[in-house]
């Protein structure tokens, strides 16, 4: 398991490529997606109307990734490359999952480059 962006060189024709946003481009198409990883629509929302990061990762926690199994995400995703819109991932969900499944199985994910 790897994480990326979606303008990062050669993505679409990637067929590791898994999008995680909500809303991927819409040249995206029929590309496999796994929704259950993105963040919902209230706090995208809350996001765009300035929520601080710290908070952000709280509720993403709270609301998406305490509801997941680590062990099902990873056996699903684990020879894939995680795709969402920002360039860095320093303040970016995927770098929320890529450090939700470092905690919880010790595996590293690597931001693709």
């Amino acid at each position: 398991m790897k994480t990326s962006y979606f303008g990062a060189p050669g993505m679409f024709d990637n067929p590791l490529a898994v999008s995680i946003a909500r809303w991927p481009p819409r040249t995206w198409g029929a590309r496999r997606r796994y929704i259950a990883l993105a963040p919902s629509i209230a706090l995208l929302k809350k996001s765009r109307q300035g929520l601080p990061w710290p908070d952000y990762c709280r509720e993403y926690q709270r609301d998406v990734l305490d509801h997941l199994d680590p062990e099902k995400i990873f056996a699903d995703l684990h020879d894939t490359i995680l795709l969402c819109w920002e360039k860095d991932c320093e303040n970016c969900h995927r770098r929320l999952v890529a450090e939700w499944i470092e905690k919880k199985l010790g595996f590293k994910v690597a931001e693709y480059l």
